[in-house]
């Protein structure tokens, strides 16, 4: 008489198999390429993120961390930042801390500003910085 005793375990083997290839699959939903360019110079690099967390890269020759975060939920917006070493830096138009980029654009292309935050209803223009680059491509 056979023992079914390796049915279970055969069956535990199974699913552990298939719980890991989906969290191989979600360990990499989207990566992004990005540049950056200033009047102190180029970089650019590639990031590989995960949805609903934030995903981040310094740029180190530039004194500039870029950071990206793109919700389940949300798949059709990225909320992209910038920050800088020098605290006037950086934003977006209108003095936003963050820009809302539609990932589906075959390049985004992003001015930047130093100078001060968006405060109440004021308008303020900020001195351009310079542009940032973005790519992205679904896993």
């Amino acid at each position: 008489m056979k023992s079914n005793a390796h049915c279970p375990f055969i069956a535990v083997l199974a699913l552990l198999g298939a719980l890991l290839s989906v969290s191989s699959v979600l360990a990499a939903d989207f990566s992004v390429d990005f540049g950056v360019e200033t009047d102190a110079g180029k970089d650019a690099g590639s990031l590989t993120c995960q949805f609903d967390e934030t995903c981040s890269a310094k740029i180190e020759s530039l004194e500039l961390r870029v950071s990206i975060l793109v919700f389940r939920s949300e798949p059709d917006r990225v909320h992209v930042s910038l920050y800088g070493g020098d605290l006037r830096c950086c934003y977006f138009d209108g003095a936003a801390d963050e820009k809302i980029i539609d990932p589906h654009q075959p390049l985004s292309r992003v001015s930047f500003f130093k100078g001060t935050r968006a405060r109440g209803g004021l308008f303020i223009q900020n001195e351009r910085m310079g542009t940032l680059y973005l790519r992205f491509d679904s896993r």
